[in-house]
C-alpha cells in the first residue's frame, strides 16, 4: 500500500523490490526519474550501473559514482568524467573504500581500487583532491605515498587535512614539508598536529610566521623545549598577537613568565597572576609590572585624548579618508580607531567598540565596508582589533573585499546596522 501511495506522489519511479525484468526496462524507457532512482539502488545490477555511467545526464552518472554497488570498471570509467560533481562523488566513495579494503577485498580488486585513488588524488579540481584529503586524513591504512603527494599538494584545501591529522606523515616528513612549502598556512596546519615532538615545534618556531606560532603555542600537546620557546618570547615583544597564547599557555616556566611579564599588557598581567604555580618571586615581579602599567595607563591616557581630538577634527575637515584611517590602525590605536569608523558610519561609537572587542572578522570588514574604506585598510583595522592572525581576512587580489556584497550588508543587519 505504501509503495503504490508513493508511486501516486511520485516520490518513487521503482518498486521497492526491484526485478531484472523492471530495471531493463527502466533503461529501456529512457525515463530521467526511474534512470536516477535506479542509478542510486543498491540492489541494481552492475552492468546496469555500469551502463548508467555513460548516462547523458549528469546526475544519473553522479548518482552512479556515489552508488556503494558501483562495479569497479564503473568507477574507473567516472574517474574520468567531465563533470567535477561526478567526480567529486567518486572521490568521497572510493577514499571511504580504501581504509578497510584489506579486510574483505581480494588483492586484485584492491590494487585498482588503490590506482583509481592515487588517479583521483591528482585530479586537475582542488575539491576533488580535497575530498580524498579530508576522508583519509586519519587513517593508518592507506597508501602512504599518496598521503605524502597530497601534503605537497600546491592548494591548501588538499594539504592541510593530511598535513593536521596524517598519522603517516613521519617528523622528517613534517620538518621538509616546513622548511619548503610554499603553501600560505601550511605549517599552521602542521603546528595544529594532535602529537608535535619537539623537533617539528622547533622547525615551526623558527620559521616566524605568527599565525603558525600562535596554533603551536595554543597546542597543548605541542612538545615545546625551553630554548624554543625562548626564540618565540622574543618573537612576541614585537608581536602582540602573540601575547595571549603566550600568556595562555599551560606550564611556562618561571623565567618564561618573568620574561613575558616585561612586555605583555596589563589584562594578560592578571592573568599571569592567576596561575597557581607561580613562586612567590616570579608572583612579586608579575605585581609589579601590573602597577607599572598602571601608571603607564594613567599617563598615556591625556595622549589618548588627543588623538581622539584629532581624529574628530580631521572628521569636521572633511580629511578623515581611507588614508587617514590607514595611519591610526595601529597597535594601541584600537580608540581611535573605533570613533573614525563611528563618524564615517555615523554610527554609535559604543556600538562599534562592542564590534571590535568580538574580534570578528567578517563583522569588522563589513563595517570597514561601509565606511568606505579600501580592504587593504579594512585589513589594517582587523589587526588593530586584535583578530586572530589565523582568522584575517585578506584582500583578495590584493586589494578587493574578499566578501561579497550581500554577505557585508548581512553582516551589517545583524550587527544593527544600516548599509543604507
Amino acid at each position: 500500500m505504501m509503495d503504490r501511495l508513493k508511486h501516486l506522489l511520485g516520490l518513487r519511479a521503482l518498486p521497492k523490490d526491484l526485478s531484472y525484468e523492471k530495471a531493463r526496462s527502466v533503461l529501456e524507457e529512457q525515463n530521467l526519474k526511474a534512470r536516477k532512482e535506479l542509478a542510486s539502488r543498491e540492489d541494481a545490477a552492475p552492468e546496469m550501473l555500469y551502463y548508467l555511467s555513460d548516462d547523458e545526464t549528469v546526475d544519473v552518472r553522479r548518482a552512479v559514482a556515489a552508488n556503494p554497488a558501483t562495479p569497479i570498471k564503473a568507477s574507473e570509467k567516472l574517474a574520468d568524467d567531465p563533470a567535477d560533481d561526478v567526480r567529486a562523488e567518486l572521490a568521497r566513495r572510493i577514499a571511504r573504500l580504501v581504509p578497510g579494503a584489506d579486510e574483505h577485498m581480494q588483492a586484485d580488486l584492491r590494487q585498482r581500487v588503490i590506482v583509481l585513488l592515487e588517479k583521483l588524488a591528482e585530479d586537475r579540481l582542488p575539491r576533488v583532491r580535497a575530498i580524498i584529503s579530508d576522508e583519509i586524513k586519519s587513517s593508518q591504512n592507506v597508501p602512504r605515498h599518496i598521503v605524502k603527494k597530497l601534503a605537497h599538494d600546491s592548494e591548501l584545501s588538499v594539504c592541510a587535512p593530511v598535513l593536521e591529522y596524517s598519522p603517516l606523515l613521519s617528523d622528517t616528513d613534517l620538518m621538509e614539508l616546513i622548511a619548503g612549502s610554499a603553501v600560505n598556512g601550511a605549517s599552521e596546519a602542521i603546528a595544529k598536529r594532535a602529537h608535535l615532538s619537539s623537533d617539528v615545534a622547533d622547525a615551526v618556531a623558527r620559521t616566524l610566521d605568527v599565525a603558525a606560532v600562535t596554533n603551536l603555542l595554543s597546542n597543548p600537546n605541542a612538545q615545546i623545549r625551553e630554548d624554543t620557546l625562548d626564540q618565540i618570547i622574543n618573537m612576541a615583544v614585537d608581536e602582540d598577537l602573540l601575547h595571549e597564547p603566550l600568556v595562555l599557555r599551560p606550564n611556562l616556566s618561571m623565567r618564561a613568565v618573568r620574561r613575558i611579564a616585561s612586555f605583555v599588557a596589563r589584562a594578560l598581567l592578571e592573568q599571569l597572576l592567576e596561575q597557581s604555580d607561580l613562586d612567590d618571586g616570579t608572583r612579586k615581579q608579575v605585581q609589579k609590572k601590573v602597577l607599572e602599567r598602571v601608571e603607564k595607563e594613567d599617563i598615556d591616557a591625556p595622549k589618548t585624548d588627543i588623538k581622539l581630538a584629532t581624529v574628530r577634527k580631521l572628521y569636521e575637515e572633511g580629511k578623515l579618508d581611507d588614508k587617514a584611517v590607514a595611519k591610526l590602525a595601529l597597535p594601541g590605536g584600537k580608540e581611535a580607531v573605533a570613533l573614525a569608523l563611528a563618524l564615517l558610519t555615523k554610527e554609535p561609537v559604543q556600538k562599534i567598540a562592542k564590534i571590535a572587542e568580538s574580534r570578528s572578522p567578517e563583522a569588522i570588514t563589513s563595517v570597514c565596508w561601509l565606511a568606505k574604506l579600501s580592504m587593504r585598510t579594512a585589513h589594517a583595522v582587523q589587526k588593530t582589533f586584535l583578530v586572530p592572525y589565523d582568522k584575517l581576512l585578506l584582500p583578495r587580489g590584493g586589494f578587493d573585499y574578499p566578501l561579497e556584497e550581500k554577505k557585508m550588508v548581512w553582516q551589517l543587519e545583524f550587527l544593527g546596522l544600516s548599509s543604507d
